[in-house]
């Protein structure tokens, strides 16, 4: 944050006929006595202005030059906007001020790093009443704009405020960031089952696609954040809660993981990649012992969460609701009608993880992987005609690959729901992603396409399984691939995979969805352990 001595140095700039070094509260409130007030900019300075400087004055609009906030709610960029009248505001664009130069306005720019250039661009519109709140607040005498506050003092009172309120009987909070996941097909079968539950889902953005009966929620805003998981009857989250927060007598932590019955890499206290300080790791540890329930899908399942989260609760053998749509007939005309392939098409999914090198220095994915030769194999192997479609892990840049246009090539890292493109496709290519054993469920065929293996295994994350132990066939280069693809015997890889998911106790069968709904129904309904 920039200090107001700092500022007050910089250069001179006139607002008007002020310098906005001269600029005081007064003059800025006189003038919203007499124009509408808009304010320009969505961070953290605004959250600074309802915290310190907001005194009911009336804001006409909240402007933004970040498009990534435009059209959004207030209170999903604004924690302080939490509780006003104005959280349910939208952020416009700077546009709409033009249409109101004849209206006689007055802007408070809240940005503290480009005032400079928010100025011009309001004089280039013709608009020279603003101020800057970064002067202001320096006029006021501070010695900082932004005083460093005591966060945890804060949260403790607002923790308190939030103990004094009872616990909501119907209310399930699910963190689960985006749209998707396990609290997805478990949300649709509460719904059809109640009618009378407080759904609450915890997201980072306000573009969700969201069911009818179901409250999105800012996960970011931790004003928010803390009123619904201290009011909430049921926790269910696939990661894990805040530390800050504090569990209820009464009050169910059901935890779901955000993977299916395996996952091949190792997590949290096991990884420590992950777990880098005694801080972390005793937050973790103090999640394992909040959690009352882990909705799991096999014995492995059960084994790895005792480990890596320290889990101390009681497993409740479900299955994996994401993976309930794997058994869908109805998925593959959906995923091949949105995506324009022809019905009788076959489709090979690509889905590699991403390395952690590359995403720390912020390179896109490097695709190794011989299109061309390896839609002319599948063709020799199979017959019909082959689309590769592309899937690249969240934290990879897939704008900074160039394969896109390749032909039979579709990039489909956009699209929500990864278990539907695993369900819609005929087989799976992978390296070190968990998503291979989706595939299985289901006796998908599966390659392995690991052409930095050992760099990998030895260097990125450890894993829980002997990966050469796999059932799926290993390739480190693209020869080998393509021989394993020619030489694949359907026959012998479901032997192999039924093995396999026979050996750790896999319980996958379409139906976990339901089979959790009504668990946690039974939760709701009674104070006893289950």
């Amino acid at each position: 944050m920039d200090c107001v001595t700092s500022a007050i140095e910089k250069k001179m700039h006139k607002c008007g006929d002020r310098t906005i070094e001269n600029q005081t509260w007064m003059q800025f409130k006189e003038q919203a006595k007499k124009k509408e007030v808009y304010i320009f900019g969505a961070g953290s300075g605004l959250d600074y202005f309802f915290q310190y400087c907001y005194d009911c004055m009336p804001i006409k609009g909240i402007v933004d030059n970040d498009c990534n906030k435009q059209g959004h709610k207030l209170i999903w960029h604004c924690t302080e906007a939490w509780g006003t009248s104005y959280e349910n505001i939208e952020i416009q664009k700077p546009d709409v001020l033009t249409n109101s130069i004849n209206q006689n306005v007055v802007v408070l720019i809240v940005s503290t790093n480009y005032y400079k250039e928010i100025i011009e661009q309001l004089s280039q519109m013709g608009i020279r009443n603003c101020y800057v709140l970064l002067m202001l607040e320096a006029n006021k005498r501070k010695t900082q704009l932004f005083i460093e506050k005591d966060t945890k003092k804060e949260i403790d009172n607002f923790i308190k405020k939030c103990l004094d309120l009872d616990v909501e009987e119907n209310k399930i909070v699910m963190s689960i960031g985006e749209y998707g996941g396990h609290a997805k097909c478990i949300t649709n079968h509460l719904l059809n089952l109640r009618n009378d539950l407080d759904i609450v889902w915890l997201v980072y953005e306000e573009d969700q696609e969201a069911p009818i009966g179901v409250r999105l929620v800012p996960e970011q805003n931790w004003k928010s954040y803390t009123y619904e998981l201290e009011t909430a009857k049921i926790w269910l989250f696939d990661i894990t809660v805040e530390n800050y927060i504090v569990k209820r007598k009464g009050q169910i932590y059901i935890q779901t993981k955000h993977w299916s019955s395996i996952t091949l890499k190792k997590f949290y206290l096991d990884d420590k990649s992950s777990c880098t300080s005694p801080k972390i790791e005793a937050w973790i540890q103090h999640n394992g012992e909040m959690m009352d329930y882990l909705l799991s899908g096999s014995k492995f399942d059960e084994q790895s969460c005792e480990s890596g989260f320290g889990f101390k609760g009681k497993a409740v053998r479900v299955g994996s609701a994401r993976s309930d749509i794997l058994f869908d007939k109805t998925i593959r005309n959906k995923i091949y009608h949105y995506f324009h392939i022809e019905l009788d098409a076959n489709t090979l999914l690509y889905a590699p993880t991403y390395r952690n090198n590359d995403y720390l220095n912020n390179k896109g994915m490097n695709i190794i992987m011989d299109i061309k030769l390896l839609r002319e194999t599948l063709t020799y192997k199979f017959g019909g005609k082959w689309y590769i479609l592309i899937r690249l892990h969240p934290r990879t840049d897939d704008k900074k690959c160039e394969w896109e246009n390749f032909e039979g090539v579709i990039n489909v890292s956009r699209y929500p729901d990864s278990e539907e493109l695993v369900a819609a496709s005929d087989i799976m290519v992978t390296d070190y992603s968990s998503i291979m054993f989706e595939a299985a469920y289901v006796k998908r065929p599966v390659f392995l396409f690991a052409p930095d293996k050992k760099e990998y295994i030895d260097g990125e994350r450890g894993l829980l399984l002997d990966y050469d132990t796999l059932p799926f066939p290993i390739a480190e280069s693209n020869k080998a691939l393509m021989r394993c693809i020619v030489e694949f015997d359907a026959k012998r890889y479901k032997k192999a995979v039924t093995k396999f998911l026979e050996h750790y106790e896999v319980y996958e069968d379409g139906h976990a969805s339901k089979r959790a709904a009504d668990f946690i129904l039974r939760v709701l309904s009674t104070e006893k352990e289950i």
